[in-house]
């Protein structure tokens, strides 16, 4: 084992631990050694994919401004989902229009469609109840479903920042190519007009 994967093993570690004492909420030392065992342990038999080179056209890559701006969006509207979940909740009557609307994504990287579907999860009033690899579509179950243009418009923008944020090459040129096509097939229903 070679220094640099040493540090990202101790990284990992480290990353998991902090994670589990914040999933159980307390600062002992009987949380801390249990998170560090788990953290072993999950390190030792979960089944990673092998890293690929770094000029690979697959590997992930994080761009830190993206980043920053990805996880601004979502703090934003886990806030605002949380408000009109809670506004909904404390209101006498009901708006809660349920439905699932199917959402073709432009790339078909794993990473970005995880991404994308945990934090449609995460978010009060959406849960991704099925992802389907090839082509890449997610099922999301809506609570507040009143248009579903703009349900599949908010769920591409997310998307669109995931691949910007920790998109390969190869997935920020399919996204690319995507926006491409569809901005060309605009442009010719317009000219059929």
């Amino acid at each position: 084992m070679n220094r640099f994967s040493g540090m990202r093993a101790s990284a990992a570690i480290l990353w998991l631990t902090v994670l589990w004492i914040l999933l159980w909420g307390d600062l002992s030392f009987a949380n801390v050694a249990s998170g560090i065992v788990v953290a072993l342990f999950v390190l030792t038999f979960a089944r990673l994919p092998r890293l690929l080179r770094r000029d690979d056209l697959q590997t992930p890559r994080v761009r830190p401004v993206a980043l920053l701006y990805f996880m601004g969006f979502v703090l934003v509207e886990l806030v605002k989902s949380n408000l009109i979940l809670a506004w909904e909740i404390i209101t006498p009557g009901s708006r809660i229009n349920n439905g699932v609307v199917a959402v073709p994504l432009r790339t078909t990287q794993p990473i970005t469609m995880m991404v994308v579907a945990n934090v449609i999860t995460l978010t009060p009033g959406t849960m991704t109840i099925e992802a389907k690899g090839d082509p890449a579509v997610l099922y999301v179950n809506v609570l507040f479903l009143h248009d579903v243009e703009a349900v599949r418009r908010d769920l591409l923008h997310l998307e669109e920042l995931a691949v910007k944020a920790f998109g390969s090459r190869e997935a920020r040129q399919q996204f690319a190519d995507s926006v491409e096509r569809a901005q060309l097939s605009t442009a010719d229903e317009r000219g059929q007009q």
